[in-house]
């Protein structure tokens, strides 16, 4: 394993010792991919706003009985407390923590100055989420140190800009970064180096392994496959039987192959949010209020990635689980919460009525497009002027959490105020496959 405890300079001589040389001695220059992944992200953002929650337990996530956990402070997950976990199962693991409304504008906020913060250190930057991103740092390097003394300058950087703690992992590529953020846990540096790779993997317990779930491990383990050097070890054919296609990519990631691209730029093809109620609902005033709390949601988060949508989908489902997908085309892209709502709460009201009692809703915004290319001049100056003030209330709920809104969604009966009593789980959201709602930070 590596040993953190050597020197920096002493594991920067031996990654530079180890590279490899071209025909007529020349030596390859090896790639160093740094994985950045922000510590207990949401939990570090709460603390850094509210102070006096610094040294309590904390869970994030919405206080209700369908809800799940978002994230929990370190001393948490030692109790067992972990991400997408129902929150009254963590409520019952840790009675004495703090439960923290989730602020999604906020963490926005702060992920675009980590992310600006990690630019100014090389142009080959990925981010795969609000809170991790992987760097191409082989460029880099030149003139400016080592791996471990830019990854140090990065962690500083991220820290001045916006207060919080970061933990760097670094290796030759993007696998074996990943794995290496994680030992590096919390708030530290973990480098694989490349003469280090099969000292690293080869005694890692097959279920370590980055992307390796749990029935994977367990066939694995039964064909006599425990640890990564055995299966690295082992005949392709052998290990085609158990998994499949898969076979030959797990095979290569045991050996500390990767060759993925560090990818600049990643298309989001659709922004969502979705509500599930803490009991199913029949009365259409409540689900059309929800629709309109939910298309300020996803409009708040198109303007932070300054997209404008084309297509409103609508996600409805019934108490029996059943679940039906409407969608409709605007008459011009846009990031306005009330075009939003209303396609959605039309694309409801031509559903078959009366409905049948509704578990959950949602609204997805599709076909994005830059809102520079796709915006159209608007001749109705009362759009604009909601506009506007859409835009108001993000920079005043970017630093207090749901500050303000529409009045619609302020009184008694709206989704807001029941989730303050805890009557109703809360928003997932995110692009496909990159959900807050479905991952916790590390």
């Amino acid at each position: 394993m590596v040993n953190l405890s050597q020197p920096l300079e002493s594991r920067a001589t031996t990654a530079i010792s180890a590279r490899p040389r071209a025909a007529g001695g020349a030596r390859i220059r090896p790639r160093v991919i740094a994985h950045v992944d922000m510590d207990a992200f949401y939990v570090s953002a709460e603390r850094l706003d509210r102070p006096e929650w610094r040294q309590r337990p904390l869970i994030v996530g919405h206080d209700g009985p369908r809800s799940v956990v978002l994230s929990a402070s370190y001393d948490l997950r030692a109790l067992g407390v972990h991400s997408s976990q129902p929150v009254a199962q963590a409520k019952r693991l840790a009675p004495h923590a703090i439960v923290a409304e989730p602020r999604h504008a906020r963490y926005q906020e702060l992920s675009a100055g980590i992310m600006a913060t990690l630019r100014q250190l090389s142009p080959a930057v990925e981010q795969v989420s609000v809170d991790e991103a992987y760097l191409d740092l082989s460029g880099a390097l030149r003139g400016r140190g080592t791996p471990e003394e830019l990854a140090a300058r990065m962690r500083a950087g991220i820290r001045e800009a916006v207060g919080l703690p970061a933990s760097v992992g670094l290796a030759p590529n993007k696998f074996l970064a990943k794995m290496a953020s994680g030992r590096a846990k919390p708030d530290g540096i973990f480098s694989i180096p490349p003469a280090r790779v099969h000292e690293f993997l080869d005694p890692l317990p097959i279920g370590e392994l980055f992307g390796v779930g749990e029935a994977t491990a367990r066939s694995l383990r039964l064909a006599g496959y425990s640890t990564a050097g055995q299966l690295a070890a082992a005949r392709p054919e052998e290990v085609s039987k158990l998994l499949g296609q898969g076979a030959m990519k797990l095979a290569l990631l045991a050996r500390g192959i990767d060759d993925r691209p560090i990818v600049t730029e990643r298309e989001e093809k659709s922004l969502g949010a979705e509500h599930t109620f803490g009991t199913d609902i029949t009365d259409p005033a409540t689900l059309e209020r929800t629709l309109l709390w939910l298309a300020h949601r996803v409009a708040e988060r198109a303007r932070a990635a300054d997209r404008l949508g084309e297509v409103v989908a609508l996600k409805i489902r019934w108490e029996d689980f059943t679940t039906h997908s409407r969608q409709r085309r605007l008459e011009r892209p846009s990031d306005a919460a009330a075009e939003l709502a209303a396609a959605a709460v039309s694309l409801m009201r031509a559903l078959p009525q009366p409905l049948p009692p509704v578990r959950l809703i949602g609204l997805r915004l599709d076909s994005l497009t830059p809102a520079g290319t796709g915006l159209q001049l608007s001749l109705d100056s009362t759009q604009d002027a909601r506009r506007d003030a859409e835009e108001t209330m993000d920079r005043i709920n970017a630093r207090f959490a749901g500050a303000v809104g529409p009045a619609s969604l302020l009184g008694a009966g709206s989704p807001r105020r029941r989730i303050e009593r805890g009557d109703e789980a809360g928003v997932a959201e995110g692009p496909a496959g990159n959900s807050p709602g479905a991952q916790g930070s590390g």
